[in-house]
C-alpha cells in the first residue's frame, strides 16, 4: 500500500471489463494497457420492490510486464479483481483550449476470477512484480 506521512492510496475493484484490454507502447519501449471496470453499487429498489443497481465504469492502466499479461489473458466480461492507486490526470484540449481530467487507477495487481480459461499456462493473479511465464 501507499502510506506516506500518514495518508493513503489503495483501491481494490471487483468487476467486468466492459471491452477488451487496449495495448500500446510508448517510444520507450514500455508497455501500457487499459481497460474499463463495471462495477455495481445498490441505488434503491425498482418498482417491484427488488433491490435496484447502478452500474459504475471505471478506467484502469497497466504498466510494464503487468500490462502484457493483462492484454494477453483478459477479455471483455471477464471478473477480475484490481488493486492499486487512484490517479488524476489534467491537460488543455488542444482545439477547445479547456482544461480536460481523467481520474482512473493504477493496478498494482490483477487477480482472474472467472475460472481458469482453456489455456493451461493462464496465471490466475498477476502483480507488477511478478515474472509469469506464457
Amino acid at each position: 500500500m501507499n502510506a506516506v506521512k500518514g495518508t493513503l492510496n489503495h483501491v481494490e475493484l471487483i468487476g467486468r471489463l466492459g471491452s477488451d484490454p487496449e495495448m500500446r507502447f510508448l517510444s520507450s519501449g514500455v508497455a501500457m494497457c487499459r481497460f474499463n471496470l463495471a462495477t455495481n453499487r445498490p441505488a434503491g429498489q425498482d418498482a417491484q420492490g427488488n433491490r435496484a443497481y447502478e452500474t459504475d465504469w471505471t478506467h484502469v492502466e497497466a504498466w510494464e510486464r503487468l500490462a502484457e499479461l493483462c492484454n494477453t489473458y483478459l477479455h471483455k466480461g471477464r471478473r477480475v479483481m484490481v488493486s492499486g492507486s487512484l490517479r488524476n490526470d489534467s491537460w488543455v484540449d488542444k482545439e477547445s483550449g479547456q482544461t480536460r481530467y481523467r481520474t482512473y487507477v493504477r493496478a498494482r495487481e490483477v487477480m482472474f476470477l472467472d475460472p481458469r480459461p482453456e489455456q493451461a499456462d493462464a496465471p490466475s493473479e498477476v502483480s507488477e512484480e511478478e515474472d509469469v511465464p506464457f
